[in-house]
């Protein structure tokens, strides 16, 4: 808090040499005094502001009614602000400030000091703007735990028992022989964005994708515990394959007639997790025989299958219903790999139940029993028959 403006000859040398812009304005927020530094940042002559409302410094209406909310009203108050705004030069030019405020004791008048602080603004969003598009090229995890200082970018990695997860799409390399380059690059696009959405909804770490194969694990650097880790990846499987259904729609529809599907394979084990490779270029991924188990499972999965190992299984037996099927040989180890086929969570299977579904060349029957009109589809179903029977 100041004393009223005084016009001492101190104040004076103060008010006129000082190395930031002041501004005095009163209650209607018209502007009663300026420094020449003030003048000088903006652009305009004392001549130009003295008696005018401080509006014609501001980028536009709405700003200046914001800024009155903000921080006029709270600084005649009697509380202090100190904040970054933007303004406007003379010329038109968007300049930032920071800008703090005191309230004139004994006058309802408010003494305003700014800095530029554009160029530190500007950089600020170019650093933003770089930020953004490198999370493009990161897993939101990974990109999140560096730029928080949770990880270090350097050569380090760790044991921790993960799930991880392969898939590829059968059929895929026969298509790039049959599509123009941007159909497919339309197709693959379209087919990665939607499995991403899915792992990123489930917390899983996006490694890689290679062509139209995807490698995710969950447990790094985010966990929910092992158990809920591969819960949360077996389901991330099953909603990927239901999303496949509705794709496949979507790409016939554009003249795609091969009915593309998707195999996948899932282990949990112990990997080396981190970044590897050389002080001027850092992967974060995982490696370890565990890994090379889940895509070896992959690759004996059947089209549409979800394959999976007998430890993941422990792990989401209580959960996922599956379907017990041969042992595998794997090279590099020395025994057989037991495999499960996941048929469906147990809450969907249940509801799955109540669906009546079936569907085959000029016929479709979708019927929800858990919401049912009986007399309703009753009625429906006896006049398809009497239609089919008087055109057969």
């Amino acid at each position: 808090m100041i004393k009223k403006f005084d016009t001492s000859s101190r104040f004076k040398q103060v008010f006129y040499n000082t190395s930031v812009g002041i501004m005095i304005v009163d209650k209607q927020r018209t502007l009663i005094e300026v420094n020449p530094k003030f003048c000088e940042i903006l652009g305009y002559s004392k001549k130009d502001l003295i008696g005018k409302s401080a509006e014609i410094i501001h980028i536009s209406t709405e700003t200046f009614k914001e800024f009155g909310e903000k921080a006029f009203n709270q600084v005649r108050s009697k509380k202090k602000v100190n904040l970054d705004w933007p303004f406007k030069k003379k010329d038109g030019e968007t300049i930032w400030f920071s800008i703090a405020g005191d309230p004139v004791v004994d006058a309802d008048e408010v003494l305003w000091t700014v800095v530029d602080i554009t160029l530190r603004v500007q950089a600020q969003a170019k650093i933003e703007n770089l930020t953004t598009k490198l999370s493009k090229y990161l897993s939101p995890q990974v990109y999140e735990s560096i730029f928080s200082g949770k990880k270090n970018v350097k050569i380090e990695a760790y044991r921790k028992k993960l799930t991880v997860f392969f898939s590829d799409i059968k059929g895929f390399t026969e298509l790039t022989d049959r599509l123009e380059p941007e159909e497919l690059s339309y197709l693959l696009n379209s087919y990665l964005n939607e499995m991403s959405k899915i792992a990123l909804k489930h917390g899983g770490t996006i490694d890689k994708f290679v062509g139209d194969a995807i490698l995710i694990f969950f447990g790094d650097p985010e966990t929910n515990g092992v158990k809920e880790d591969a819960n949360a990846c077996v389901l991330m499987a099953l909603e990927m394959q239901d999303r496949m259904r509705f794709l496949r729609t979507i790409w016939k529809n554009e003249g795609i007639s091969i009915p593309l599907e998707i195999r996948i394979g899932i282990n949990t084990g112990y990997c080396n997790v981190g970044n590897f490779g050389s002080e001027d270029r850092l992967d974060y991924t995982i490696i370890g025989g565990e890994v090379n188990l889940a895509s070896r499972l992959e690759s004996n999965a059947n089209v549409g299958q979800i394959l999976i190992s007998h430890e993941t299984h422990e792990l989401v037996k209580n959960q996922i219903k599956c379907e017990k099927k041969e042992e595998i040989n794997v090279k590099g180890l020395v025994y057989k790999v037991q495999t499960y086929e996941v048929i469906d969570s147990y809450k969907n299977n249940k509801n799955k139940q109540k669906i009546i579904k079936e569907e085959y060349s000029g016929f479709s029957l979708a019927v929800d029993l858990n919401n049912l009109k009986k007399e309703k589809v009753i009625s429906s179903l006896k006049r398809a028959l009497e239609k089919i029977e008087k055109e057969s």
